[in-house]
C-alpha cells in the first residue's frame, strides 16, 4: 500500500481524541497566515503612500517596527501549530510499523499529515484575511482610512505566505522525526533531549552591547540614510525577541531545579521535575504571553508621544493607533498559541499522566501540579519580559512620566495575558482526565 493510501486510511478512521488536536492545529495555522497577510498588507499600503508627493516617509519605518514586534510571536504560533500536528504521531507510527509499513512510508505519512493540516489552515487564513479586509480598512492613518485595494496583496505574496506556512510545518515535522526511533516491533522511542547550556546567555550580552552602541551612534546611522537606521532598529527589536525566546527555557530549567530542591509537597515536586526535565515545553506554554508583555512594555511610552503641545499632531495620534493595533494582533497570536500549546503539552504527556494515575496519584494532584508548573514560570518569565522591555525603552523612559497611562496599558496587558494562560490551562483539564484514565 502506498504512503498516500495509508495516510488517507488514517484520516478516514480518526476518532474524537485525534480530531481535537487537528482542529487546534488548523486554527493555529489559519491565525498565523491571517496575521502575516494582514501585517504585510499594512506595510504595502504605507509603502505605496510614501511614494506620493509630499508624503511622510516615517510611516513605512514605523510599519517595519511593528513587523519586528510581531515576527517572533507569529513564528512562535506557527511552530506551536506544527508541534501539535505531530503530538500523537508516535502512536500512529507504531501502528503503521506493526502493520508492516517501512520507515520511508511512515515518514511520508507524517509529512502528508502535517502538510495537509498546514495547507488547510493556510487556506482558511487567506479566506479570513480577505474577509477582514473591510474591517482593517476602517483604521485611520494620515487623516484618512484605507482603501481595500491598498491592503489587498497580490497573488505572489499570498502564495509565498502559504508556502512559508507549509515549509514551517514540514520542517518541524522532519526535525521531530529525527528525535523518534520506531523499531520494527512498533515501539516508538524518543531520543534523550539535549541539555541546555549557559552559552545561550552570551548572545544576550552581545545584543545588549549592540543596543548601547547603536543608541550612541543613532545620529550617525540615520545620517547614512533612513533605510540603514530602520534596518538597525528593526534588527535590534527582532533580536531582542529571538534572544528572549532563546534564554527563556534556560531560566525555566534553573527555576525547576531550585523549586525541586525546596519542594515541600507532591504537587510542587511534580511541577518542579516537569520544569527541569522539559523546560522547552513549559516555556512554550507561557512564552507567548511573556512576549506580549515585552511588546506592551516597549509600547508603554507611546501615549507620552501624544501628550503635551503635540497632542494634535497627526503623526503622534497615528503612532498611538498603530501601537494599539500591534498590541491587539499580539494578543490574538498569544491567545491562540496558549490554547494550542496547553493542549499539545497534555497530549505529549499522556503516558506520564496515565502511569501516575495507575500508580495511585489522584487527578486533583495532577491538576494542581500542572497549575503550578504553569503559573510559577509564568510570573517569573513575565517579570523578565518586563525588565527587558524596560531596558529597551530606557533612553526614552521620561515619556512614562509625561503620560502614566502607558503604565496602565502595560499592567492591563500583563493581567489579561496571565489570566489567559491560566484559563487555557484550566480549560484543558478534561483532556488530562481523559489521558490519565484511558
Amino acid at each position: 500500500m502506498s504512503a498516500v493510501r495509508l495516510w488517507w486510511s488514517l484520516v478516514r478512521h480518526t476518532h474524537a481524541e485525534t480530531r481535537l488536536p487537528t482542529v487546534l492545529a488548523v486554527t493555529a495555522f489559519g491565525v498565523t497566515t491571517w496575521a502575516v497577510l494582514t501585517v504585510a498588507g499594512g506595510v504595502q499600503a504605507f509603502q505605496a503612500r510614501a511614494q506620493l508627493p509630499g508624503a511622510d516617509p516615517t510611516y513605512p519605518f514605523l510599519s517595519w517596527v511593528a513587523v519586528a514586534l510581531l515576527v517572533v510571536p507569529t513564528a512562535t504560533l506557527g511552530a506551536a501549530a506544527a508541534r501539535l500536528t505531530i503530538a500523537r504521531r508516535d502512536e500512529r507510527l507504531s501502528r503503521l510499523r506493526l502493520a508492516g509499513a517501512t520507515s520511508a512510508q511512515t515518514t511520508l505519512v507524517a509529512l502528508l499529515d502535517a502538510g495537509a493540516q498546514a495547507l488547510a489552515g493556510a487556506v482558511a487564513g487567506v479566506a479570513l484575511a480577505v474577509a477582514t479586509l473591510p474591517v482593517v480598512a476602517q483604521l485611520r492613518f494620515q487623516g484618512r482610512t484605507f482603501d481595500v485595494a491598498e491592503l489587498r496583496l497580490g497573488v505572489v505574496p499570498v502564495l509565498a505566505t502559504v508556502a512559508a506556512v507549509l515549509a514551517v510545518a514540514l520542517l518541524s515535522c522532519l526535525v521531530s522525526l529525527r528525535r523518534v526511533v520506531v523499531t520494527p516491533l512498533g515501539v516508538a522511542q524518543r531520543l534523550p533531549q539535549e541539555g541546555l547550556s549557559w552559552v545561550r546567555v552570551l548572545p544576550v550580552l552581545a545584543l545588549g552591547a549592540a543596543f548601547v552602541a547603536a543608541f550612541n551612534a543613532s545620529s550617525v546611522l540615520f545620517g547614512l540614510g533612513a533605510a540603514v537606521g530602520v534596518l538597525v532598529l528593526v534588527g535590534l527589536l527582532a533580536g531582542a525577541f529571538a534572544l528572549f525566546n532563546l534564554v527563556g527555557p534556560l531560566f525555566v530549567s534553573l527555576l525547576g531545579r531550585v523549586l525541586a530542591a525546596r519542594a515541600r509537597n507532591v504537587e510542587t515536586l511534580l511541577a518542579a521535575r516537569r520544569m527541569a526535565e522539559d523546560p522547552r515545553s513549559v516555556w512554550r506554554s507561557v512564552g507567548g504571553i511573556s512576549l506580549v508583555t515585552f511588546v506592551a512594555g516597549c509600547l508603554s511610552v507611546v501615549p507620552g508621544l501624544t501628550q503635551g503641545e503635540d497632542a494634535a499632531d497627526r503623526l503622534a495620534v497615528d503612532i498611538g493607533t498603530g501601537a494599539a493595533v500591534t498590541l491587539v494582533i499580539s494578543a490574538v497570536l498569544a491567545a491562540v498559541s496558549t490554547g494550542v500549546t496547553q493542549a499539545s503539552r497534555v497530549l505529549d504527556s499522556r503516558s506520564r499522566y496515565r502511569m501516575l494515575h495507575l500508580a495511585g496519584t489522584d487527578l486533583g494532584v495532577l491538576h494542581t501540579a500542572r497549575a503550578r508548573e504553569t503559573w510559577i514560570p509564568l510570573l517569573v518569565t513575565m517579570g523578565g519580559a518586563a525588565a527587558l522591555s524596560l531596558l529597551v525603552i530606557s533612553p526614552v523612559l521620561g515619556l512614562l512620566q509625561a503620560a502614566p497611562v502607558g503604565v496602565l496599558w502595560f499592567l492591563g496587558c500583563a493581567v489579561v495575558g496571565a489570566a489567559l494562560v491560566l484559563l487555557a490551562a484550566r480549560a484543558s483539564r478534561p483532556l488530562v482526565a481523559s489521558c490519565a484514565s484511558r
